[in-house]
């Protein structure tokens, strides 16, 4: 076992001032949430003199509770299987200037607790400018288990990714991010999901692995932890996840293959498709297939630790995001019916969101001479507490982090909610921003 794969698997055993802790946040969480609840009841006619506004209220209110809500009958498949499935596996590793990280997320990768024969890694290098070959070739020496494609130039992440995808025949093609690590029972557990013949893919769970490393990775490490146990364990009672991330997720090789040449050279607008590879690739599954997500099968991902690089990682999920909504929507309504409003509805209020926000924080105070937002603020401030303190809750162990995701709420509303338009008025820039990438750059017009 490796350093980085040891550090994952010995887990403390909580004490009682742990349950404790989480005791509190399971009152003041359920505190918090009666009385959202009950506002809403007592002063619904009121919210009703704009109707529109009064609509968006309720409607947002049901939608996030109503997640919340179905996420807890989220049931994982590795926990009721006999752990008997052991297809044959090929994990796909792109590579581009991670001299860093890759070398420690092979080792993790030839670590997991699978057979070797079933097992084959194939490790692609984009171009890199830096010493992340070398890494590579340290690790795969010696490691028939390893294939090492180089790419002499940079051909961006999905070509990568096709390339590995193409190099072998194994039954499921599992995904990782060269800047992360999977726990040794991650693939294992990850693959028992495709015992069910219609599940065409499966998302792994993603811990933030900097967590501590600035406020920044703080934010995200409760931002993460909400959005896959909550988001993608609601949509997964349907099997419709509709993001299998990068981190860590596994295909069924016969759901990617008859789609494989339309997903590599995707276009959007006449542009080729050069991010969003992973939300792109589930929308290509999800048309035919179940997709589900395995709470249980565990990676770590190293996250943006400053401010400007996290506002670009944001600002190109949102590009890719107002692409693959717009494909999406075309055949989400064929899903359970549920999971299709969800899905209409991520799409509708993300766009409606600032223009609540400029009402109620500029309009009706300069303009209206309403007076401070109050109202609109506690609304927020119930928001952001509903999601700190459910990390606090059912994180494996009681953590102070909870607090960063109450301050990230805030911090949402003051920098990425603006982002939306001009993500949506941008979608056809190919640029990453967070990496030089040559593809990317000669994508251009």
């Amino acid at each position: 076992m490796t350093t980085a794969t040891a550090r994952f698997s010995a887990r403390p055993t909580p004490s009682f001032f742990n349950y404790a802790l989480r005791g509190v946040c399971a009152l003041y969480l359920s505190a918090v949430v009666a009385g959202v609840i009950l506002y809403k009841a007592a002063f619904l006619e009121a919210m009703f003199s704009v109707p529109w506004f009064g609509a968006y209220s309720i409607v947002v209110c049901v939608f996030i509770l109503s997640r919340f809500g179905f996420s807890l009958f989220h049931r994982s498949a590795a926990a009721h299987s006999k752990m008997e499935l052991e297809p044959t596996v090929a994990v796909v590793m792109p590579a581009f200037n991670e001299e860093g990280a890759v070398g420690n997320s092979v080792r993790a990768l030839l670590a997991v607790d699978y057979p070797d024969e079933k097992l084959q890694v194939v490790v692609v290098n984009d171009g890199s400018t830096d010493a992340t070959l070398r890494e590579i070739l340290m690790v795969a020496d010696g490691e028939p288990r390893v294939q090492v494609i180089d790419f002499p130039e940079n051909r961006g992440k999905r070509a990568a990714m096709a390339a590995g995808i193409r190099a072998t025949d194994a039954e499921v093609i599992a995904f990782v991010d060269s800047d992360s690590v999977l726990e040794r029972d991650a693939l294992r557990l990850i693959v028992q999901g495709f015992g069910e013949k219609r599940v065409g893919a499966i998302a792994g769970h993603a811990e933030v692995l900097n967590a501590r490393e600035s406020w920044i990775t703080r934010m995200q490490a409760v931002r993460y932890f909400v959005a896959f146990r909550v988001c993608k364990a609601a949509e997964s009672i349907f099997g419709a996840v509709t993001c299998c991330s990068g981190c860590f997720s596994a295909y069924r090789r016969a759901a990617i293959i008859p789609a494989l040449e339309a997903w590599e050279h995707q276009t959007f607008l006449g542009h080729p498709a050069t991010y969003g590879d992973d939300r792109s690739l589930t929308n290509y599954v999800l048309r035919n297939w179940k997709v589900r997500y395995e709470s249980r099968a565990l990676s770590h991902t190293i996250v943006p630790a400053h401010f400007r690089l996290f506002l670009r990682q944001q600002l190109r999920w949102k590009r890719s995001w107002t692409r693959e909504s717009l494909i999406a929507a075309r055949f989400i309504w064929r899903k359970h019916p549920l999971a299709a409003i969800w899905a209409y509805l991520g799409i509708v209020l993300p766009l409606i969101a600032p223009v609540v926000a400029c009402r109620a924080l500029l309009w009706l105070p300069v303009v209206g001479g309403v007076g401070t937002p109050v109202i609109y603020m506690v609304g927020i401030y119930a928001m952001a507490m509903i999601y700190g303190l459910y990390y606090g809750l059912q994180h494996g162990r009681y953590d102070t982090l909870w607090v960063f995701g109450v301050l990230f709420v805030f911090f949402y509303l003051a920098f990425l909610i603006w982002q939306t338009y001009y993500a949506v008025l941008t979608s056809r820039n190919p640029s990453w921003g967070t990496r030089p990438s040559q593809a990317a750059a000669h994508a251009r017009p």
